[in-house]
Formats: structure tokens, sequence, C-alpha cells
């Protein structure tokens, strides 16, 4: 295996990572919001980011997109088939389109963890910014998985 086709599984293993973890709090958590009610679901965001949530969610993300960057570069720069350099482009490309997102949902969720959970009226319309933003990352970054898995399955 050359040092590409490392570079490509460990980027593909920690795309994938990423798009689970985003995967469960943006697509399987939010519909626990609507069984345990408001304030619960509320309770549950502020634990999970206070806790290994908010110190693990971070690092895979910025760790993908890095080796996402390193692997579009180590792609166009080396004697790498022209479909491998554009699925990992691709793959970056839909990076950066989930960090938008992501972007756009972390500012609602921190004020989730601002809001008392008995505001009802302040909490559903954070609650709610925060997963439609979520979800359009969550997309995206499968999109950038599924990339990475091409560009290491063309080569």
């Amino acid at each position: 295996m050359t040092w590409f086709e490392v570079l490509l599984v460990v980027t593909a293993v920690v795309r994938g990572l990423g798009a689970g973890i985003i995967y469960d709090s943006a697509v399987v958590s939010p519909r626990v919001r609507h069984r345990v009610g408001l304030p619960a679901y509320a309770d549950y965001l502020r634990a999970n980011l206070a806790g290994l949530g908010g110190k693990s969610y971070v690092p895979v993300a910025w760790l993908g997109a890095l080796l996402t960057v390193t692997a579009t570069v180590a792609a166009f720069a080396s004697d790498q088939p022209p479909a491998v350099a554009w699925w990992t482009a691709g793959s970056l490309a839909a990076t950066v389109v989930a960090f938008v997102g992501t972007g756009l949902a972390l500012p609602a969720l921190f004020r989730v963890t601002r809001t008392p959970s008995d505001e009802h009226d302040r909490l559903r319309p954070r609650l709610d910014r925060y997963a439609r933003w979520y979800g359009f990352s969550a997309l995206w970054q499968g999109v950038a998985f599924v990339a990475a898995v091409l560009a290491l399955a063309v080569r």
C-alpha cells in the first residue's frame, strides 16, 4: 500500500466517523425531542455539549477536514488518476458546505444552552434552527464521506 492509499484510507475512516457522529446528532437525536419534550431535549443537548460530545465532535470534524485538504492537495500534486483527484476535491467541497451548515447551527445551539428549559417559546425556534442547519450539515458530511470512499475505490 502506498503512502497516498494510506492517506485515503485514514481520510475515509475519519470522514465516516464524523458522518456517523453527525448523523446521530442531526438526524436521530432530534426525533427524540418530540418524544421527551423541549425541556428534556434541551437538557440533553446541554449535557452532551458540556461532556464528551463537546470534546469529541470538534476534533473529529477538524481532523476530517484537514485530512481531506491533505488528500486533495496530494491527489493533484502527485500522479494520481484524475478521478481520484476529482473525488477528493468533491469531498473537500462537500466538507466546506458542511462546515457552513454547522456554522449556522452552532449559534442556535449555544443560545439553547443559555435558554431556561421552561421558556418553550424561546426554545422551540432555536431548536428548530439548530435542527434545520445541523441536518443540512449532516447531509454534506455524508456526501464528503461517500466522495472520500469513491476516491479510494477508484484508486
